[in-house]
């Protein structure tokens, strides 16, 4: 008699594990979904990005039109002297992909990344916020 008692017993403890079980995965798959359709969202967007970049992969100069579409907003920071050089940060934001990070210049030849754009005014792509 005892031993039927001993078997419901375990059943519902069993039956009890499984069903919390049931309910942790059913979250896990909820947030992996929402992880997932992020992550497809992401991807359209760069996708996005770089369909409107190659649209202008030869232009001769920027457009207002140009910098509409790939620019959402420009962080102007104030310009700080320092040894007889005006440095001055900004973090562009772009459309679709937000910042992102210029490699490092010593692995790259000066001359693809700095460039003049008048007279006594270089603009130079660094990571760090002293100029070169």
């Amino acid at each position: 008699m005892a031993a039927p008692m001993v078997r419901h017993a375990r059943f519902a403890k069993m039956s009890q594990r499984y069903e919390q079980e049931q309910g942790e995965n059913a979250k896990r798959i909820k947030a992996l979904r929402l992880e997932l359709k992020k992550s497809e969202g992401q991807r359209m967007d760069v996708d996005t990005f770089l369909e409107t970049v190659r649209r202008y992969t030869n232009a001769t100069e920027i457009t207002q039109r140009m910098v509409a579409e790939l620019i959402d907003h420009i962080d102007v920071y104030h310009a700080e002297k320092q040894d007889g050089v005006t440095t001055q940060h900004i973090t562009i934001y772009y459309n679709c992909i937000g910042t992102f990070s210029v490699p490092d210049r010593r692995k790259i030849p000066a001359e693809e990344i700095t460039m003049g754009t008048r007279k006594g005014v270089a603009v130079s792509y660094s990571r760090s916020r002293i100029a070169v």
